[in-house]
């Protein structure tokens, strides 16, 4: 019985592993590796009594001290981190390419947001006519703040 418990906790931290590494956010895999450490560490207490059960919870948390610093000193974390920035802007809008009076199509429903084409650009639209269905002609009405204002023809 005494390897099961300390399988336990080892399933328990590998489990809690794959949860920081593999898995985003906060899922099963974090909650049954989390679930297996309390239940590795409260059957420890009872089956062998309280110093056994102190000795357990201590190794757990010096185990996961441990493993948050040797995470930070080896920047393991930098391995697994997103480091793209996004510089992409929504509907800059070109002065130029696009003005009041333009007529283009509906690519989506405009509900009352979606997309258009105007003179083979795509742009994201806002109707001021409510709904307007897919592939129907439209006209820009207003530009304020690079959002484009349609109505349907």
């Amino acid at each position: 019985m005494e390897i099961l418990w300390i399988l336990l906790l080892v399933v328990g931290f590998i489990l809690i592993l794959v949860e920081i590494l593999v898995v985003p956010g906060m899922s099963i895999v974090g909650i049954f590796g989390f679930s297996a450490l309390i239940y590795g560490v409260v059957r420890i207490f009872v089956d062998y009594g309280t110093t056994a059960g102190w000795i357990a919870l201590a190794s757990v948390l010096a185990v996961c001290i441990i493993l948050v610093v040797w995470f930070m000193k080896t920047k393991s974390w930098k391995k697994i981190m997103l480091h793209d920035k996004l510089e992409d802007k929504v509907n800059v809008v070109d002065q130029h390419k696009i003005k009041v009076g333009d007529e283009g199509t509906a690519m989506s429903r405009l509900a009352p947001m979606g997309q258009a084409t105007f003179a083979d650009e795509i742009y994201e639209v806002h109707s001021m006519d409510g709904f307007i269905d897919q592939k129907t002609p439209i006209k820009v009405v207003k530009i304020e703040n690079s959002k484009i204002f349609v109505v349907g023809l």
